[in-house]
C-alpha cells in the first residue's frame, strides 16, 4: 500500500493516509498546544521543507489522541453484513438518496422487505421522509424515482480515514 501509514494513540494500524496529510497532523496542534501526530518513523534521506519549517518525510506516524473508529470491534475487525439505521444514516451523511436534501432522518429499503430485500449495507440508504412515504412498498423504478447513488458497503479503511480527516481537523 502507498502512502503513510497512521497508527492510533494505542498503537493500532488506523489507515494509510498521502504524505501531505500526514504533515498536516505533524504540524497541527489542538487547542492545548499538544502535537496532534508524532513522527514514528521518518525516511532518514528525505525531509518535507517550508519557508519556516524542516520536517522529516513521514512513513508512519502515531496519533496523540484516540480515534473511535465505530466497525473496530466487530468480527474480524471488518463491517458486519448487517447495518443499522445509525450507521447508514452517518454513512450517507445524513442526506436522501432520492431528492438529495440534506438532514434524512429514516432509511429507505431499496429492495422492500415484502420483497425479499434484506437490512444489508448495499440495500439500505437514508432518506427524507417525504421521499420514503412517496415511494412506500415499491421500488424505485415502480415509483419512478431515481438513486443518487447505490448503496455501498463501508470498509474500516475508510472510516478510519475520515475519522482521521474530520476528528483531527481544526474547527473553521
Amino acid at each position: 500500500m502507498a502512502g503513510v501509514l497512521v497508527l492510533n494513540a494505542d498503537m493500532s494500524v488506523l489507515a494509510f493516509v498521502d504524505w501531505q496529510r500526514a504533515v498536516t497532523l505533524l504540524c497541527q496542534t489542538n487547542v492545548k498546544g499538544i502535537p496532534m501526530a508524532l513522527c514514528f518513523e521518518a525516511d532518514p534521506e528525505r525531509t518535507v521543507r517550508s519557508p519556516s519549517t524542516q520536517i522529516p518525510f513521514p512513513r508512519v506516524i502515531q496519533l496523540t489522541r484516540y480515534v473511535y473508529v465505530p466497525w473496530e470491534n466487530r468480527p474480524h475487525g471488518d463491517v458486519s453484513d448487517l447495518a443499522t439505521k445509525r450507521d447508514v444514516l452517518d454513512r450517507d451523511k445524513h442526506t436522501c438518496v432520492y431528492c438529495g436534501k440534506a438532514g434524512a432522518t429514516t432509511v429507505d429499503h431499496v429492495l422492500p422487505q415484502s420483497r425479499g430485500g434484506r437490512n444489508s449495507w448495499e440495500n439500505l440508504a437514508a432518506c427524507c421522509r417525504s421521499c420514503n412515504h412517496e415511494k412506500a412498498d415499491r421500488t424505485p423504478e415502480e415509483a419512478g424515482m431515481r438513486l443518487r447513488w447505490h448503496p455501498w458497503r463501508p470498509d474500516k479503511t475508510g472510516y478510519a480515514q475520515r475519522a482521521i480527516w474530520a476528528g483531527l481537523a481544526p474547527a473553521g
